[in-house]
């Protein structure tokens, strides 16, 4: 999917469940810089998808007070369903009233997203955070635990008892290897209620073959020698602006997180044993984070803006935006004429779910 100006959505969840969610339309190839001039319209597959999971296609129609009014009602009904699965786990749970978080629209930015203005200021937003800079302030109500002093009245065995039913086991963490795929099924209490909120699209082992085909499908359309020969042509204009090895527009700037994450010091083994050893439960805010050095930040900010203004160009230069477009929307289509009978019954279970 496509557009050249998507509305950026944040949800800022509290603490207590540990969720940020970041609604974005789909940018131009998707972390391109929008190149092109097609407005972005949904397919046939994308009428159905949406449907499923509940989502809008268009969301440019609800205001920031409509939106906020969802995420308050979905956070209300987590927090039902914690307490009644907390009790079940013989636990007295109080729902949280100010863990909803803050809706936040990016309409009002100083420069239109997906345009080369924007690629020119921002980049693609990963250093140069255009939300913020566009004088959007983060406005969140001070957390307030309900729950702490009943947790506190504990032993430190009941709390860990009580910690392992509200948010799933500890992970324990394994050299080499990768333990941050997050699972809702070891997840607790917060883990079942947000998949049930969520996720109300997931129709289980009645629809899984139909969600695993759906899968296949959008690898179907990468694997498409048009969409192939589109983003070999966008690689070699690439190329000839001086970013060589990129093969696919959608994971052209995936390299530029991984740097600017490296650059943040996060994962760097001094910090890594800091926060090993550190005394979590005297110190809970942790360690200091780490020191960022700003020249080097700088020098990442002046290439991410570079590439993105490149990308722009490149996919402008190869038309990207309305090619990909008609043959998404053909073979969404033919999909769909194939399994029509299937995706109504799921959409139709998925809105009763939600009811």
């Amino acid at each position: 999917m496509s557009t050249p100006r998507p509305r950026r959505v944040l949800v800022l969840a509290a603490a207590t469940t540990g969720l940020v969610v970041a609604l974005t339309g789909c940018s131009g190839g998707g972390n391109g810089g929008g190149g092109g001039s097609t407005e972005w319209t949904p397919g046939a597959l994308d009428e159905f998808t949406a449907k499923i999971y509940g989502y809008s296609l268009e969301e440019d129609e609800r205001s920031q007070e409509e939106m906020q009014a969802e995420s308050d009602r979905q956070n209300a009904k987590v927090e039902e369903l914690v307490a009644t699965c907390m009790q079940e786990q013989g636990f007295d749970y109080t729902p949280q009233e100010n863990s909803g978080g803050s809706v936040i629209l990016g309409d009002d930015l100083d420069v239109e997203w997906g345009t080369l203005e924007f690629a020119q200021k921002y980049g693609y937003g990963i250093s140069t955070d255009p939300w913020n800079s566009a004088g959007q302030p983060v406005e969140t109500e001070e957390y307030v635990d309900a729950n702490q002093e009943y947790r506190d009245s504990m032993s430190e065995s009941e709390q860990a008892a009580y910690d392992e039913a509200l948010y799933g086991p500890p992970v324990e963490y394994v050299e080499g290897e990768d333990t941050t795929e997050y699972d809702w099924t070891t997840a607790g209490c917060y883990g079942s209620a947000q998949h049930e909120v969520y996720n109300s699209g997931d129709g289980g082992a009645d629809y899984a073959d139909l969600e695993d085909e759906i899968n296949r499908f959008y690898e179907t359309v990468e694997a498409d020698s048009r969409v192939t020969a589109l983003n070999n042509a966008w690689a070699s204009c690439m190329a000839d602006e001086g970013f060589d090895g990129l093969t696919n527009v959608n994971e052209g700037n995936n390299a530029l997180y991984d740097e600017y994450n490296a650059l943040q010091g996060w994962d760097d083994p001094e910090y890594t044993a800091q926060a090993e050893s550190w005394d979590w439960d005297a110190n809970p805010d942790g360690p200091p984070a780490p020191e960022v050095d700003e020249a080097k930040l700088k020098a990442f900010t002046d290439k991410e803006i570079a590439q993105a203004v490149a990308d722009f160009t490149c996919q402008k230069n190869v038309d990207y935006i309305a090619k990909r477009q008609e043959v998404d929307h053909e073979l969404q289509q033919e999909f769909v004429d194939q399994h029509r009978t299937e995706l109504q019954a799921w959409a139709d279970a998925a809105e009763a779910k939600r009811k």
